[in-house]
């Protein structure tokens, strides 16, 4: 169903190591413009991040806190101060679904 949105399947990977793992992080190559003559040569960063605990579940993008749920109530609690991108949106909203799910 999720590949229909254009979510990765590493994503769902990712979710389940969190579950057992509590921490499961995934990291990948990206700039903002060009860095130096080849962008090949660009340093990894995280690109996501879920943390995994009995209160809540959290998602990183680009190491930045874009949600948070709330296990007790379910609620999913998007961060004010991330402004995410139409894909960004997609992957939020497959992750609030997916924390429902487990």
């Amino acid at each position: 169903m999720f590949s229909l949105l254009g979510i990765d399947n590493e994503l769902e990977q990712l979710y389940e190591e969190a579950q057992q793992n509590k921490v499961a992080v995934l990291k990948a190559r990206w700039t903002n413009g060009n860095y130096g003559c080849c962008s090949t040569r660009a340093p990894l960063v995280e690109k996501y991040r879920i943390e995994y605990t009995p209160e809540k579940k959290t998602l990183y993008l680009w190491g930045k806190l874009a949600v948070t749920i709330d296990q007790a109530t379910q609620q999913a609690e998007i961060s004010s101060e991330y402004s995410p991108s139409n894909y960004e949106k997609k992957v939020i909203t497959w992750f609030s679904e997916r924390a429902k799910r487990s």
